[in-house]
């Protein structure tokens, strides 16, 4: 369960903060003003949460393309390669993000 932690409390604490955190024992969340803004998380613990964000990603692009192949009975080859680019398109947007979490 992740330690809650304001803002100023982690500028005071960050070497001690930072070692909990890198050596697993510990995951906090950041608050300012009372609202969490933030979380600190060791490297497994992200590299985790990118992968399964990437599951998500790849998954989300297999339905898309199980859904315009479904429809591509009804659909003319032109409006086909649209919805594929279209598809394609948000499939980077979502791993880009993924990059940038």
């Amino acid at each position: 369960m992740p330690k809650t932690i304001s803002s100023s409390e982690l500028r005071a604490q960050i070497k001690r903060i930072l070692n909990e955190v890198g050596y697993g024992q510990s995951q906090y969340v950041v608050e300012r003003f009372g609202e969490p803004t933030a979380a600190i998380v060791s490297m497994e613990d992200l590299r985790l949460l990118q992968a399964v964000k990437q599951r998500r990603a790849e998954s989300s692009l297999r339905e898309t393309v199980a859904a315009i192949r479904r429809r591509s009975r009804e659909v003319e080859a032109a409006d086909l390669d649209a919805l594929i680019e279209e598809a394609r398109s948000e499939f980077y947007e979502l791993e880009r993000q993924t990059r940038d979490a």
